[in-house]
This record gives C-alpha cells, structure tokens and sequence, in this order.
C-alpha cells in the first residue's frame, strides 16, 4: 500500500535528489547483494588443501575449477515490479608450488548474465558477459614452521579480510607480510582498489572506476586457551580525481577497532567488535573539508548444541553511527553538510545484515537472531542438508536520514523487518546446492511499505 497526504511532498523531493546522482543509490543494493552472494563462494574456492606431506619432490601443482548456475529474483519497487536474471560463473585455477615454500597462484573468471527483458539495473542491453579475466592472483612465500610459527608474505591481486569483515572485506592489488609466534601474530598490508569496478561514492563522474589506497594492521594476542583479543588499524586515502573546481568528492579515512571472540563454556561462544572512525570528509556540493567522527559495533553471541543434527543459535547486534544531515550514506555529492562534522560510519567491508535489504552497517541499529540445524542427517543423501531462519530488526539512528536503501528517506526510525530461511545442500563432494530467501517488510521510514522479496538458487560443481 501507498502513505498519502501529506507525504507525497516528501516522495517527490527524495526522487529529485535521487536523480542528482543518476539513481545510483537505488542500483547499488544488488551488486551489494551479489558481493554477499559471491563472499560464500570465494572462501570455499580459497580454502584449498595442503599438498601431502608423502610428495617429496621440489615442484608441485595443482588445477581444477568451479561452475556455479544461479537464479535470482527481487523486488525493486518503485523502479520495477521484479527483475529476474540468470548468472553462470566459471572460474579456472591452477597453481605451483616450489620447496612446498613458494607458490603461484592464479584463478580466471567468466561471467555471463541474462536478465529479462527490461529488468537489467542500467543500461539497455539485458544479457551481459564479461570476458576472461584475472579473480586472484599472486605469489606466496610461507617461511613458518610445523607449529606455524614464523614469517609469511603476499603479493599480487588477491582477497583481504579484517576483523568480522567490516572494515575491509575485498579485492585489492596488495603487498601482505604476516608473523606468527606461539601467543601473537601480526599482520600488514598495503592495497589499492580494484581500478576497473564501481567505487564505493557512486556520486564521482567516473564512478565505474575506483582508485582509492589502504594500509592495514592486525595484532592478535591469545588471551587463554578459549579468548583471543585483536586490534586494527586501517587507513584509506581517496586517490579519485574529477575536474571540478567548485565540488570536491574526496574521503580521506582511518580506523581503529578493537575486538575478541572466545569459549565461554562449552558450547557458548562470542565476539564482539568496537570501530572508531576519523579523518576527513568533502562537504556536500563543495570543497570544504570536514572532520570524520563516527563509530560501529558487532556483537554476537551463538551457542552450538551437542548432540545430532549440529543445530546452532545466534544473537547479533550491529550499529553503525549516522549523520543527521547526509542524504546519501556512501556519496559525497548528497554526503554531509558543510560546518558540520561528518558522523556517518563508512567502511570498505560488510557483514550479513538481509538477503533482501542488506543494509550497510551506517545510520543503522540491526538486532539478528536465528539459527541453523541439519534436520534430516540421519538420511544418507540428505544428511549433509542444512536449514536455517534468521529475522531481523532494522532501526535508524538518526530518524532524519536515509539508510543505503535511499528509499528509507521518510523522518522515522522505523525501518522494518526482515525474515531469512536458507538451505545448503552438499549433495555429492563436488556438487553443491544453495538456495536463500528473504523477505524484508518495510518500516515507517518508507513510502512504499509492500513486502519485497528476494531469492536465489545456486548449483555449483567443483572439478
């Protein structure tokens, strides 16, 4: 159903700004989705095993690959009543391993999408491939020894993960050197963007290109036998340049977090992380500089029952600060407002927050409770199936602004509601299915407060 009245004034003036950015707020929730999609597939693609420590000679390789065919499924509301498409992803890896020390790793990847008619995000053309080109790549030197004590380095085009992932949680091209000893490790990087994907600030003139810097650090201590504590630092430096000489873009960031995750007692676990943001923001519609102070947290408590079925629980809260005076919580051109602090969070990373919404962790209270269990192991071919049930409650921090779903622009905290089911199915050792759901009803915050829907099923075989 539709607010009338005295809202209409309010719907008109959101889709006016909306404009000024060439809708681009609208169009990212789905590439969001799809990071979220694909961030499931990458960490099974990269925990490959060691080479058997019975192959004693000085070279070895190894290569093989992963198919992956999916349908998707959303509601986009206003802009369109659903849009369906079908995704196949192919990517091929080899590698090479000298001394069981050195190692080259490359991965190439194809994708082909076809959208219904109409239904593809911008553009006109509804089928899009993109042609054969490098996922990862990089070389390894792995000094440790058996314990894993040691010096270890990276470099090359590869996936980079801080803390819960909030913070950075992507490709970079990178240079990474980790020690580790027996109660400590620590590890620094240095990146830079992927150049030919969309920037985080859909806003720039060039915004499918991203040239942003990052350095990283990341100490962790074992605490005891169950509890470990971890620090970060990350700094990112926004190296996009556009020829305006009245507006300036540039987000000049640094963060510090803290975090740990642990055993309580058998069975109860936690973790929890704290994020302080600083630095410095372009104002809105100008070049003006003003001071970053912004904050986030994640704590999560889960408890996995012994027992059959493995059937776990989960309690999570998110918070991501807001700033009262940003109509955009990624772009500078609807960004803050000149003499003001900017108070919105901002990371380079994400978390699950909704298969439907997903929301970035900014401007935003989200409390996640849920759980999975295998129902069926005592099945031979379906014990490996696994369900689960998350739901999932979406507040604002502040009323007055929008979340990253821009269409929440209405000046109330309510943002709604969201119910999760999702199903993995291990149904030989290389062929896996996958199928999730959500259904996110919106709050007060919206105009438009139909339920919208998304779904997507995934068959991948691994060779």
């Amino acid at each position: 159903m539709h607010r009338g009245g005295s809202r209409a004034a309010a719907a008109l003036a959101a889709f006016a700004l909306a404009a000024l950015w060439s809708g681009s707020a609208f169009a990212r929730a789905p590439q969001d989705q799809q990071k979220l999609l694909e961030d499931e597939r990458r960490r099974e693609m990269n925990n490959r095993p060691k080479p058997d420590e019975d192959m004693k000679q000085p070279w070895l390789w190894d290569a093989g690959g992963w198919l992956h065919l999916e349908l998707d499924q959303l509601d986009d509301e206003p802009l369109r009543d659903t849009r369906t498409d079908r995704f196949v992803d192919l990517r091929l890896w080899g590698e090479i391993r000298y001394q069981r020390i050195y190692s080259l790793y490359c991965r190439i990847k194809t994708q082909y999408t076809d959208f219904n008619t109409g239904d593809q995000f911008s553009g006109s053309e509804d089928n899009v491939f993109q042609s054969p080109h490098f996922d990862e790549i990089y070389a390894d030197a792995d000094w440790t020894d058996d314990a894993g004590h040691g010096f270890s380095a990276r470099a090359g085009r590869a996936f980079v993960s801080m803390g819960t992932g909030l913070l950075y949680n992507d490709l970079a091209y990178m240079v990474q050197g980790t020690y580790s000893a027996d109660r400590w490790a620590l590890r620094a990087w240095l990146g830079h963007s992927i150049i030919h994907e969309g920037d985080i600030d859909q806003s720039l003139e060039h915004a499918n290109k991203s040239h942003r810097g990052f350095f990283g650090l990341e100490g962790e201590y074992l605490v005891t036998g169950n509890h470990r504590a971890y620090a970060m630092l990350l700094v990112e430096r926004d190296f996009n340049r556009d020829q305006f000489s009245s507006v300036d873009w540039t987000y000049n960031a640094n963060y510090f977090g803290v975090g740990g995750r642990g055993t309580l007692w058998a069975g109860l676990g936690y973790s929890a992380e704290l994020v302080y943001e600083f630095g410095e923001s372009a104002a809105s519609i100008s070049t003006e500089m003003e001071t970053i102070r912004s904050f986030a947290a994640i704590l999560t408590l889960d408890y996995e029952f012994s027992g059959p079925m493995e059937p776990m629980l989960l309690l999570q809260y998110m918070f991501g600060s807001g700033d009262s005076d940003r109509q955009s919580v990624s772009d500078a051109l609807a960004g803050n407002q000149a003499g003001t602090d900017d108070t919105g969070f901002l990371s380079f990373g994400f978390v699950q927050t909704g298969y439907s919404l997903f929301p970035r962790v900014s401007n935003i209270h989200i409390v996640r409770l849920g759980g999975t269990i295998r129902p069926l192991e005592s099945i031979e071919p379906l014990h490996k199936l696994q369900v689960g049930v998350f739901g999932y409650l979406y507040r604002k921090a502040k009323s007055e602004s929008p979340i990253s779903d821009s269409r929440a622009f209405l000046d109330d905290s309510d943002i709604g509601k969201e119910i999760d089911f999702t199903l993995r199915w291990r149904i030989f050792s290389d062929l896996g299915f996958s199928l999730n759901y959500g259904c996110f009803f919106p709050g007060d915050a919206y105009q438009e407060t139909k339920a919208r829907n998304f779904v997507s099923a995934g068959l991948t075989y691994s060779f």
